[in-house]
């Protein structure tokens, strides 16, 4: 059986034990302002894959039909007219204001200055089915992709696929992020690799010293502390740099498939899912849905303005900024 079969039981399974968790507290819906974005007010569509913010503080959404941007005030959209290599956007990467990355189903799209330069299998990724994007402290350009990882530096390309226990753990890679030491996390079906540049670690729940990380690993996110999350089918881990702390429903987690996580300015975590959004203020779960203000429950990215208003990603009902009460 394959991995979509235990994905798509593993869901509705938990849909059926949803009421059993712990429930965690509802918020007040008018204690916050909600504000819902769509294609009525500009946006290209309502399916929004990935959100991020560029050092000018504009808004950067990746969509099922293109790219749009926001200003504050105005949106704007890019197609393949424009240059994209495909419409469907599956993640941005923003290396600086003039250095946008966009990865999709079909190759990957650099966007500088206003002109697009597009990445393939013919240019030298290994895959043109591309899930994420990352740029290391050296300039190098990390692709994750259905079929292993692609890495550009000064126009030379080094592929990575799994080969053995010291490789990636993986071919189908979900998301790649750096830290702070430029370690390259990468996230896949079935478990996280941690690379240095030199030396693979293999992270998974029958490592030699077993993690509660399940195989399934959507997002991977590194908050102010340096602490490293993960996003899985079974819930949200934290790793500290040397223990492990896995929440679950159970805790109060809307739900165990987690897709999105962020960090707001106050060190409370954010994490969405097909039901919604749960704030985590290191001891309580708080969960949002559309009965406070989402555009649709199923939220897909989460990003953080400069002004600590939450933005979020979804998929149907385009994008919703949460402004908190105690910022308004």
């Amino acid at each position: 059986m394959t991995k979509l079969f235990y994905r798509v039981l593993f869901t509705i399974t938990t849909v059926i034990i949803f009421s059993c968790g712990t429930q965690a507290p509802v918020a007040d819906p008018a204690a916050n302002t909600w504000i819902t974005f769509t294609t009525k007010d500009g946006i290209i569509s309502n399916e929004v894959h990935c959100l991020a913010f560029d050092a000018n503080g504009r808004l950067w959404a990746g969509t099922q039909f293109g790219v749009s941007y926001f200003n504050g005030s105005s949106w704007g959209s890019m197609t393949t007219q424009n240059g994209l290599i495909y419409h469907t956007i599956q993640d941005i990467f923003i290396e600086n204001s003039n250095s946008i990355w966009f990865a999709t189903p079909l190759g990957a799209s650099h966007y500088v200055n206003g002109n697009f330069t597009n990445y393939s299998i013919d240019e030298g990724l290994i895959n043109s089915n591309v899930k994420s994007i990352a740029v290391d402290d050296n300039g190098a350009v990390w692709f994750g992709t259905v079929d292993g990882v692609s890495k550009l530096q000064s126009y030379s390309w080094t592929h990575y696929q799994k080969e053995s226990y010291l490789s990636l753990v993986y071919d189908i890679v979900n998301d790649i992020v750096v830290d702070s030491e430029n370690n390259k996390w990468i996230g896949t079906e079935y478990g996280v690799s941690k690379f240095n540049g030199t030396n693979w670690v293999t992270i998974t729940d029958q490592s030699p010293s077993p993690s509660p990380l399940r195989e399934f690993v959507f997002e991977i996110f590194i908050d102010s502390q340096n602490r490293v999350w993960f996003g899985t089918l079974g819930g949200v881990i934290l790793f500290d740099g040397q223990s492990w702390t896995f929440y679950t429903q159970n805790d109060g987690l809307v739900f165990n498939e987690v897709l999105a996580i962020a960090e707001d300015r106050a060190g409370n975590m954010w994490f969405g899912g097909i039901f919604g959004v749960s704030k985590f203020d290191g001891t309580t779960f708080t969960n949002y849905s559309k009965f406070d203000g989402l555009g649709e429950n199923y939220v897909t990215s989460i990003a953080v303005d400069s002004q600590d208003n939450i933005w979020f990603g979804t998929m149907g009902g385009g994008i919703t900024k949460l402004i908190k009460e105690e910022n308004q």
